[in-house]
């Protein structure tokens, strides 16, 4: 059955990459693989120890930015603010989100992951914190019908950005992150960045044979779209994960 999708899916540019993308996450109920990727407790790679690392691990990436910017106390007022991550998966970094913020958004386009993040999160007892929203993958504004606008304090979208269908598409979520944004909120993200290796150049069609490659930026190119969406650079560095997968880190601001 999945050869027969993945072969559906596989019509190039004419493909719908966008819905396509909401097809391919969805079979997380159903594909081992997806829910490896959806970063599943127990699933593939994601024993007990390393699912609570990873979470831990860039929590504390993006803790490091905020000490920046807040001073050493920046935990302290935590317990009153509210977050969200953008693809939040099987929920390793809701779990040390929900922590420390008095409320944590997590958004997903596949409804099975949602329900394993939400069931995940009550087994933690942070199910008074976490709050699931689904939004359909072709229409992430959606996402502005759930929350209210500059009702957030802080965003992060860690190994998302990556799988988005297009670099189009990418500037429309940045600009919604930045709707939602309090006007003293921050936002810390992951991108594949693109330095002339083949194998991460963006691709433009068969979403689920390129899901792992889809998107990637040159500096510039980035650098234009935060400027579109109403972004400020605070800092960015590069392969600090160890992965060795060209990832790019950007930590940024709301406004001028």
């Amino acid at each position: 059955m999945l050869g027969k999708f993945f072969r559906r899916l596989s019509g190039g540019r004419k493909t719908d990459l966008e819905r396509d993308a909401g097809r391919y996450w969805s079979m997380s109920d159903s594909d081992e693989r997806i829910r490896d990727q959806s970063h599943w407790y127990g699933e593939g790679r994601w024993e007990k120890e390393r699912w609570l690392a990873y979470g831990d691990f860039f929590f504390d990436l993006a803790g490091k930015r905020l000490r920046q910017v807040k001073g050493p106390d920046w935990r302290g007022g935590l317990e009153k603010k509210t977050a969200l991550e953008w693809g939040c998966g099987g929920g390793a970094i809701i779990r040390p989100l929900c922590e420390h913020f008095a409320s944590v958004y997590g958004l997903d386009i596949a409804a099975a992951t949602l329900y394993e993040c939400r069931k995940r999160m009550a087994d933690l007892a942070a199910a008074g914190i976490f709050t699931a929203c689904h939004f359909p993958s072709e229409h992430p504004e959606a996402v502005l019908e759930q929350i209210a606008p500059e009702s957030v304090d802080f965003i992060i979208s860690v190994g998302v950005f990556k799988h988005f269908p297009s670099q189009a598409y990418t500037l429309r979520v940045l600009q919604i992150m930045e709707k939602l944004l309090k006007k003293e909120g921050f936002l810390f993200v992951q991108i594949r960045y693109f330095d002339g290796m083949e194998k991460y150049r963006p691709k433009e069609g068969d979403y689920a044979r390129n899901v792992i490659t889809m998107t990637s930026f040159a500096a510039d190119a980035f650098a234009a779209q935060l400027d579109a969406a109403g972004l400020t650079l605070l800092h960015r560095e590069r392969d600090m994960d160890g992965e060795d997968e060209k990832h790019e880190y950007y930590f940024l601001g709301k406004g001028a």
